[in-house]
Parts: structure tokens; sequence; C-alpha cells
């Protein structure tokens, strides 16, 4: 055991020496790719290295970093999805999750674990990177149901964040605010009623967020319960929109 905590530790400071040369690696990036214009193997070279980042902290214990990887992957999906991005604010935002990237590197050299002060300049990047008033984070693995819930939260101005399993998905709500989390039952490494539970008792973040569980199943629920239950049938998304209209989006 001591032997893998000391490998581990080992591969944590060399990942963190190295950090500072790929970070200087995704500035040169999207320094190209805001003089030369969206081209589409640039954008999936950024996309790959964010990700593989956000892995990498992960697994280190090094988890402020990969928080402010989520998002910054997240904005590189979306310019994928839409190169139109590109002639917006695009570079200016990445610019900031770059430089965010950087300050938090030299905390976690300094031995510190960072601070508040980091997640509130997160929040500070994810506002300025889009117009949209609500949030909501999405755990489900059916495409057919993610395009439901997809269509009506886009038709309400949402921003919608997907993940596929649950404790990624408690990693994100705690590290940043959803207005929303809806989740299946059955999901990956934590099931939906445990990630709902969770976040009910993280605290200040976690009890603003409103929380819908998706299943096919009765449930007879004992302890914290979701704020809304909607079965998956054929009224599945007339249900849901009926929730977000009442609820959430006013």
């Amino acid at each position: 055991m001591d032997q893998v905590k000391a490998m581990l530790n080992a591969l944590r400071i060399n990942y963190l020496t190295d950090f500072p040369t790929h970070i200087d690696e995704l500035e040169q990036l999207l320094l190209e790719l805001e003089r030369h214009g969206y081209g589409l193997e640039i954008c999936r070279d950024l996309y790959r290295r964010v990700h593989s980042l956000k892995g990498s902290g992960g697994t280190y214990g090094l988890h402020v970093l990969s928080d402010i990887c989520h998002p910054f992957e997240d904005l590189l999906s979306h310019l994928l999805e839409n190169n139109d991005l590109l002639k917006e604010n695009f570079t200016e935002i990445a610019l900031l999750y770059v430089d965010l990237l950087r300050q938090t590197h030299s905390v976690y050299t300094d031995g510190v674990e960072p601070g508040a002060e980091i997640h509130r300049a997160l929040q500070g990047i994810r506002k300025r990177s889009t117009k949209s008033s609500h949030s909501a984070l999405l755990v489900e693995s059916s495409e057919v149901i993610l395009g439901l819930l997809k269509d009506v939260l886009s038709s309400q101005g949402f921003r919608i964040e997907v993940v596929n399993d649950g404790y990624l998905a408690l990693g994100r709500v705690l590290a940043e605010h959803f207005d929303l989390l809806i989740t299946s039952l059955e999901t990956k490494r934590l099931n939906g009623l445990a990630l709902i539970s969770a976040v009910q008792k993280s605290g200040a973040r976690g009890h603003k967020t409103k929380t819908i569980l998706l299943t096919t199943k009765q449930l007879n629920i004992v302890g914290e319960q979701p704020d809304f239950i909607i079965k998956k049938d054929a009224h599945l998304k007339d249900k849901f929109k009926e929730i977000v209209l009442e609820n959430i989006s006013s």
C-alpha cells in the first residue's frame, strides 16, 4: 500500500511539473485558432488535451483542476458543434480558463488546496461564457431520452451539460451551480437516488438545485426525496415540460 501511495505521489509531482508545458501548448493552439479561423483538427486537438488534463487531475487528487477543465471541455464541445461560436467571445473565454488553470496549478505547487476564490473565479467565467439564465445537468445514457429533455430545456434557454456517470455528476454539482439536476435511477457508479441524496446533503450549493428522478419503476423512497419523479413512458416529455415551466424557468 505504501508503495502504491508513493507511486501515485510521484506521478502527481510529475503531472504538476509538466502541467505548465501543457497549458502553454493549449494557449498556442487557441491563438492559432484566433489567427487562422476555425480548424476542425485544431479544435479536436484542444478538446483531447483538455479532456486528458481533466482525467489526470482527478486521478491524482487535483480535483480543482478537473473542475476547471469540465466547463472548458464543454466550451470546446460547443465549438465543435457550432463553429460560429468562434465569431463571438470564444477565444477570450477559453484564455480565461487557461489563466485560471495556471493560477490553480501555482496554488497546488505551493502545497496548498485551492480555496473559494478559485471557484468564484470559475463561476464568473461560466457566467461570461453563456447567455443562458438557467443551467441543467443531465445524467442519462439513452440518446432518445436525452433528445426529449434537451428539446424542452433548449426551448427555455437552458445551458445543458450531460454526463452518464453518477459519481462524475456529483462532482459537477459540488463544483458548480446547476438550477436543475435530472438523473435516471440507474446510472454508473452512483445511482440516481444516491446522487440526489448526496446533493441534498451537500450544503448551500446543493439545496438550490432542483432534482428530477427518471424511472420505470414504482418506488418506495425512504429518506431524501427528489423534488420530482417522472415515469419513463409516453408522457415523459409533456410531464417534464410542465415541471420546467411551472417550477424552474419562470
